[in-house]
């Protein structure tokens, strides 16, 4: 199967979306605040390398989901107007002549809302547990992005791939026919 795959953060949208979700989160839900140590010792141990981005995102996502439902916190980020209007004017012109997909580090609860919103039916991302915030599979980085699809898709070819990070989705722009790079909503190929 030939497909277009997408990368989220920094290519269709101008940001971080996790980074703003939590911002987001915490203006809305001040009680976050509590979970704060856990949540900074957790990152004072990724940057000592004695743990992983993984083992961060369910420390962080549990804290979030113990104050209330991801799901719909991600809803109400993906309604709002600001959050909105970060994702890209020049994806909506982009070919849609196949399957298109979105392949992202950011937790696909997250990112659940935008897809629909433009009309990408398949969403790859880091699979988490909404109930506990626990992640449920590794981060969906790098290679692990190839291996999801291929649960997706069976084999399949990469027409065109899409990111802001050549390093960080380097296996994908490794297997892609046309490869682009986007910074700040402008595309160009490479």
């Amino acid at each position: 199967m030939l497909i277009d795959v997408y990368d989220f953060d920094g290519t269709i949208y101008d940001g971080d979306s996790t980074v703003d979700f939590v911002r987001f989160s915490l203006s809305r839900h001040p009680g976050m605040i509590l979970g704060l140590p856990r949540v900074a010792l957790a990152a004072l141990r990724l940057a000592a390398g004695r743990s992983n981005l993984t083992q961060f995102k369910s420390v962080l996502f549990s804290e979030m989901s113990r104050r209330f439902s991801l799901e719909d916190e991600a809803r109400a980020f993906w309604e709002s107007e600001r959050t909105r209007s970060r994702l890209g004017a020049w994806f909506e012109h982009t070919p849609r002549d196949l399957p298109i997909v979105i392949a992202s580090a950011s937790p696909e609860f997250e990112l659940t809302h935008a897809a629909k919103i433009l009309g990408v039916p398949t969403l790859i991302g880091t699979q988490c547990d909404m109930k506990t915030g626990e992640l449920t599979g590794k981060n969906c980085k790098g290679a692990q992005k190839i291996a999801r699809i291929r649960e997706v898709f069976g084999e399949f070819e990469v027409r065109a791939m899409y990111t802001d990070d050549a390093k960080a989705d380097g296996p994908l722009l490794e297997i892609a026919q046309e490869k682009y790079i986007v910074t700040h909503g402008q595309v160009r190929k490479i």
